[in-house]
């Protein structure tokens, strides 16, 4: 036969059903004032690794101009279009064409200048926008990248990521295109 105080501990071990439903109350209002930041950290990651991907973007190109000769087409005073394909290639084959928009678009500018010494040693030298046609020493190019994502439901609206450079010829001065 079992002690009145061995009956009463095996009556009392476990949880009882109060007990459970609070403690699952309990953790459902801890969670719910968790899951608004895991959402916004979704959010920030995407938006941050976009920004990484469009700067990246736009320092390529930068790069590829600044690489080219002075006297290049590519480097002509003025703006030049979106050059990034209209559609992204298929996600599952990975050729293009697809019906996927390209959310990208990356356009740059050209522009010409010209030098002149300082009138004091040490001081800097004044920088001047001059058109084609006209002797230069020094080209600056912009390069523009937007991505908008607002439709997808992921992105946060329009980012943009802007570079320039400046490149200068071996040469006194060149004739600009």
């Amino acid at each position: 036969m079992k002690t009145p105080s061995l009956k009463r501990l095996h009556r009392e071990s476990g949880l009882t059903l109060i007990e459970m439903l609070i403690s699952m109350a309990l953790l459902g209002f801890v969670l719910l004032g968790i899951a608004p930041l895991f959402i916004a950290s979704v959010k920030q990651n995407y938006s941050g690794n976009e920004y990484t991907s469009i700067h990246n973007l736009a320092r390529d190109r930068l790069e590829q101009l600044m690489n080219l000769p002075f006297t290049d087409a590519q480097l002509a005073s003025g703006s030049f279009a979106n050059d990034l394909p209209a559609t992204l290639p298929d996600p599952q084959t990975g050729i293009p064409p697809s019906t996927l928009k390209n959310p990208l678009s990356r356009t740059y500018t050209v522009q010409n200048f010209t030098s002149t010494p300082p009138a004091v040693t040490g001081d800097p030298y004044t920088l001047t926008a001059v058109g084609a046609g006209v002797l230069c020493q020094f080209k600056r190019i912009d390069v523009t990248v937007t991505s908008s994502t607002s439709g997808t439901g992921i992105g946060v609206g329009q980012r943009t990521a802007r570079v320039s450079g400046f490149v200068r010829t071996t040469s006194p001065a060149v004739a600009c295109n």
